[in-house]
This record gives structure tokens, C-alpha cells and sequence, in this order.
């Protein structure tokens, strides 16, 4: 698996997302199918995984959070839609 850095090809999203929210830092990866969306702000780290075409693997999500989480001690929430098409990782700060 390889984290690709497509954050150029969504500069609508990443300007959408700095402009309205607290975010201080948006950066968008590509997985395969799977988009991962990254974003930082003052008070916590939230990640998003999303795939239309499948459901999100758990390999995928513990890939993302060892490639994107920088301390690996820290706890974090998972939310999952009922298909398990979009997850969502937030860390607190």
C-alpha cells in the first residue's frame, strides 16, 4: 500500500476546508480507490477515509493511521458509516 500525495489535483477542497472550518492544515492522499483526507487544527487531527466503489478494509485504516499518526501511543475515535464506505479518525490534541 502507498500513501500518494494528490493534494494539487483537490485545491477547491483543501481551500473549502481552510476557509470554512478551524483547520490549519489540509492535505489530501490517494489509496488505491481510496481517498484519505487529511486535516489539522489547534485542537485535534481528523481523518477521513472514503471509497464509493467498496467497503474501507481494516488493514487500510491501520495503514493510514501508522503512515499519518506521528505518535503511535495516542487514542483516537473511529466513526463508520453503515456501509463502511466512509471512516473517520479524529485525535485529540
Amino acid at each position: 500500500m502507498h500513501l500518494i500525495d494528490v493534494t494539487n489535483s483537490y485545491a477547491d477542497l483543501v481551500h473549502s476546508q481552510l476557509n470554512t472550518t478551524n483547520a490549519t492544515y489540509v492535505k489530501v492522499y490517494s489509496l488505491g480507490n481510496t481517498s484519505v483526507i487529511y486535516t489539522e487544527s489547534n485542537t485535534g487531527i481528523g481523518i477521513a477515509l472514503e471509497n464509493h466503489d467498496r467497503r474501507i478494509r481494516e488493514e487500510e485504516v491501520e495503514f493510514v493511521i501508522k503512515r499519518l499518526v506521528k505518535d503511535t501511543d495516542t487514542t483516537y475515535t473511529l466513526t463508520v458509516d453503515k456501509s463502511r464506505h466512509v471512516v473517520e479518525i479524529h485525535i485529540d490534541k
